[in-house]
């Protein structure tokens, strides 16, 4: 999810767009890290929640779940990202 929006040419009209109207949320969806935090956050909060059986806030939760997905997300890139390349 987060590789489509940041990085596929089918989301590039919406990233202009959304960079050149607002901002600040332009940099949230031309930043892998930044994007894949507030997906997991998203993801884990609407479907699956890895952290739920912990005991803590909800807020904890979404906390730990948008980092969790920020840095599968980041791995994930880094291993993928030379094989974009052709490397």
């Amino acid at each position: 999810m987060t590789t489509i929006i940041v990085s596929s040419t089918i989301m590039e009209p919406v990233r202009n767009f959304v960079t050149s109207k607002i901002p600040p949320l332009g940099k949230l969806v031309n930043c892998m890290l930044c994007t894949a935090f507030w997906a997991g956050v998203f993801w884990g909060m609407l479907y699956w929640n890895p952290f739920c059986e912990a005991e803590g806030h909800w807020i904890l939760h979404a906390l730990f779940t948008g980092c969790f997905g920020s840095a599968t997300s980041w791995l994930i890139y880094l291993k993928l990202y030379p094989m974009m390349q052709g490397k």
